[in-house]
């Protein structure tokens, strides 16, 4: 349902008592999923990032949000979820429910970059630059080239245009939610993060139950993901804040939308405006070589008699 169907916070909150699941495209229902203090959220989050960073990762710990700034001024991060493994790597999850103004590309790429620079201490060898992820869950499309236009996941890294590793020492990975279609006719050909983006997808969509209880039989993880969904989505303050964000979210969608009609409208009226114009111009001039005179053809097109005296310069 759309949140324009609810008249009130509290007639959208009521959804919990019906055993409604929260929108895990959400960011705060996102970050409420994988970071809670249940062994189910840390396993879900465990093979999340498995299966994201396509490596085993023996532990890992949950970090600050915030990237310490290294000059005053300096523009601030702020990660959703932020993990460190047990060899050193980290990787920073997001999760962009709406598609914003701006290139989504360049703010996860200034993102992974600040993510390398927290780790290495002064002194220490080059050789020790962890290998870091910035890993994006996109509820928009972002990449739209024709021979990629199809793909759900796309990884991205710091390579020559023959396509030369460098280091692999920083990785982007988006994950575009819109593409799943397709992804269910066999489960069994998907990626472990393929079937983890159509969970993203279709998890609180009761009408896709079928698909997830398939889902879940298939993969622990995403089993471990289901209950962690079902447990927080018991939870009101879970659901006041979900509703808030999407209300304002709504709202400044509806504000761009307002911006852009009133734009169009004054283009519309001004290029009408700067029509009529020219076409006064271009009737003058039509009258000057035919010998009428000036104020003539003032009169008749109405404009005025300097005006039509400097059509003759």
């Amino acid at each position: 349902m759309s949140i324009d169907d609810f008249k009130s916070e509290e007639e959208y909150v009521s959804q919990m008592h019906r055993g409604v699941l929260l929108n895990p495209r959400v960011d705060s229902t996102f970050k409420a999923l994988f970071t809670q203090p249940t062994t189910e959220s840390r396993e879900a989050l465990h093979s999340f990032l498995e299966a994201a960073t396509e490596r085993k990762i023996k532990s890992f710990a949950l970090s600050p949000n915030d990237a310490p700034g290294m000059f005053p001024g300096q523009r601030g991060v702020s990660y959703d979820i932020l993990c460190v493994f047990d060899d050193g790597l980290s990787a920073d999850i997001e999760m962009q429910a709406f598609n914003q103004r701006y290139d989504y590309g360049k703010r996860a790429e200034y993102q992974v970059a600040r993510l390398e620079t927290t780790y290495l201490k002064s002194g220490s060898d080059w050789e020790k630059a962890p290998v870091v992820f910035q890993i994006s869950v996109l509820d928009f499309t972002y990449n739209k080239d024709e021979k990629d236009s199809k793909k759900v996941v796309s990884r991205y890294a710091m390579r020559t245009k023959d396509g030369k590793e460098l280091s692999n020492t920083l990785n982007i990975i988006f994950i575009e939610l819109p593409k799943v279609l397709g992804l269910e006719e066999n489960l069994d050909a998907n990626t472990a993060l393929e079937n983890w983006a159509l969970f993203l997808k279709e998890a609180d969509n009761p009408k896709k139950s079928g698909l997830i209880e398939k889902l879940t039989e298939k993969e622990a993880g995403l089993m471990q993901a289901q209950k962690s969904l079902s447990s927080i989505s018991a939870n009101q303050e879970l659901w006041i804040t979900q509703y808030r964000q999407e209300i304002a979210e709504r709202d400044r969608i509806s504000a761009i939308a307002a911006g852009r009609r009133e734009g169009l409208e004054q283009g519309i009226a001004e290029g009408i405006a700067q029509g009529v114009a020219q076409t006064r111009i271009d009737n003058a001039r039509k009258f000057l070589e035919m010998g009428i005179s000036f104020e003539q053809v003032a009169k008749g097109t109405g404009l005025s008699l300097e005006e039509v005296k400097k059509l003759m310069d």
